[in-house]
């Protein structure tokens, strides 16, 4: 499954958002983990980063990119400074963060946190 393009800041603030409570008290579904992969076309380490495999490996997470020159907020907001950057989200909460690294590195992140990563890297 391909990354989804993250549209704008707006978006990503959406799927932090509380749902609207119903009679029940449930407040919505979240997509049980979310992962916001930031890059530039500019950036020579996004680039190089083998982002398929990433994914590929990971078919539990809903995958975003973001490309910071068209989404100046969002990276900031996830306290990252530099690309490539990934921001993790849990069931619509803020778990993790993590700026740089390789596609082992990457997938080493995201199993440290609990995400299921398939070992077939």
């Amino acid at each position: 499954m391909p990354m989804t393009v993250l549209p704008s800041h707006q978006e990503f603030e959406a799927m932090l958002r509380p749902r609207r409570a119903t009679e029940d008290g449930f407040l919505g579904h979240y997509e049980p983990w979310v992962c916001v992969s930031f890059s530039a076309a500019w950036c020579g380490p996004c680039k190089r980063l083998d982002k398929e495999s990433i994914v590929a490996a990971t078919p539990s997470v809903k995958w975003y990119s973001c490309d910071v020159d068209e989404n100046q907020v969002t990276l900031g907001y996830c306290g990252l400074k530099s690309i490539p950057g990934f921001c993790l989200l849990k069931d619509g909460v803020f778990k993790d963060r993590k700026a740089g690294g390789s596609a082992e590195e990457i997938l080493m992140w995201l199993k440290m946190n609990g995400v299921p990563v398939s070992s077939g890297m």
